[in-house]
């Protein structure tokens, strides 16, 4: 208990705004969830259909995380977190009333535009006003926040689903937006004021992203990282119904993944914070190879409970532990453009996984798709092992 109690103490008041208007945000996370279900069985859209504005969303949320990272160091974190979290409620409103297809999917794409601007400039936030040595517990609770109201999301959003759609979209609107409003209220601006980026600077940023080789290289690290965590929701699901185990027992392997997450990952940040970022990684991807690989031998559904077991611990490990490497390795004007990049690595895996995933299982088989899972992240952590981090900007 003296470690989970340390875990929560001496982070400042801005950071616990931001904890609070996520966790909100979270919990009214309604529509996503439910969002193929709706445009199948309200709209009547059909599966190929559905695929497409579920598609068009995520290209918006793809460009969404630089949008919102430059934006920050541009015009300020309080402003672009505000302006984004409104907007990204209103968006979720009309997709909400929309009817016919082009325009479903229009405000398909301008919602996840709008709906994940915000998460990078979070992150920057927290650099801000958080020390280095503190930040992996830091991004640890946010992450926590975000699971603990992913998991209570469903349950409510269920219970509203059941009489209104239009009473769902607007639900989550609303948290959305007063998740705005709370730090419209209570956070003050954190871009450092030191900092301002001139425009030869911004126009510079790219350059200096690309440039910076570990940057880039944790980047890529991730994104395959990522491709292979993502086969939780492409291949493992599709390995299990082949093997005979309902999707209910699936289910109820997410809801483990969920359930260790909120009860593990307040104890992470104390656990991490004295290694180096990089080790941390490599060790959460050798965690993630070997969760991937269990089902290659052994596909009863106990074997696939110990899988999603260890490779859960290594997702608690690597979430707070990369982003807060790259809160270190960011110049402090540019914190904001460098986890908007960062961000495209996740949406740019999720947007890929089911690709790499089918592929796989059409042409190999569920063998080969965990051998290769196996494979891949033993590299990815040979690749964070062989990493060189130079100590800078504010380490």
């Amino acid at each position: 208990m003296s470690t989970l109690r340390r875990n929560f103490r001496g982070l400042p008041r801005a950071f616990w705004v931001l904890f609070a208007g996520t966790l909100v945000n979270r919990v009214g996370g309604f529509v996503l969830v439910f969002l193929a279900i709706y445009l199948t069985e309200v709209q009547r859209l059909t599966p190929a259909q559905a695929g497409a504005v579920l598609a068009v969303y995520g290209l918006g949320a793809i460009a969404g995380g630089p949008l919102g990272g430059a934006l920050s160091d541009r015009i300020g974190r309080r402003p672009t977190l505000v302006a984004s979290l409104i907007a990204g409620g209103v968006s979720m409103l009309v997709l909400g009333l929309m009817a016919r297809t082009a325009t479903i999917t229009l405000a398909a794409a301008a919602a996840g535009l709008l709906y994940e601007m915000y998460r990078p400039v979070v992150a920057a936030t927290v650099a801000d006003v958080v020390e280095p040595r503190d930040r992996p517990r830091a991004y640890g609770l946010i992450y926590w926040a975000v699971n603990l109201g992913a998991s209570i999301a469903p349950l409510i959003g269920g219970v509203i689903a059941a009489r209104s759609y239009r009473a769902l979209f607007a639900a989550d609107a609303a948290t959305t937006a007063l998740f705005g409003v709370i730090l419209w209220v209570a956070l003050p601006e954190t871009r450092p004021a030191g900092d301002l980026p001139h425009a030869n600077a911004l126009r510079g940023a790219a350059r200096t992203m690309l440039r910076d080789r570990v940057f880039v290289a944790v980047c890529l690290l991730t994104l395959v990282f990522s491709v292979v965590f993502f086969q939780s929701f492409v291949g493992l699901p599709i390995d299990m119904r082949a093997h005979g185990i309902s999707a209910a027992r699936y289910a109820s392997l997410i809801a483990l993944n969920g359930v260790m997450i909120v009860l593990l990952q307040p104890f992470a940040g104390e656990l991490i914070r004295d290694h180096s970022r990089e080790s941390v990684l490599a060790v959460a991807s050798v965690l993630l190879a070997v969760g991937f690989g269990v089902p290659a031998w052994n596909q009863s559904f106990t074997a696939y409970t110990v899988s999603v077991a260890i490779w859960t611990l290594g997702e608690i490990l690597f979430a707070p532990a990369s982003t807060a490497l790259v809160a270190d390795l960011a110049p402090t004007d540019l914190r904001g453009r460098y986890q908007g990049a960062f961000a495209i690595a996740f949406t740019g895996a999720f947007a890929s996984a089911p690709l790499v995933g089918g592929y796989a299982l059409a042409h190999a088989g569920a063998y080969w798709l965990w051998i290769g899972c196996l494979v891949t992240g033993l590299a990815v952590a040979a690749g964070f092992f062989a990493l060189r981090i130079p100590r800078r900007h504010g380490q």
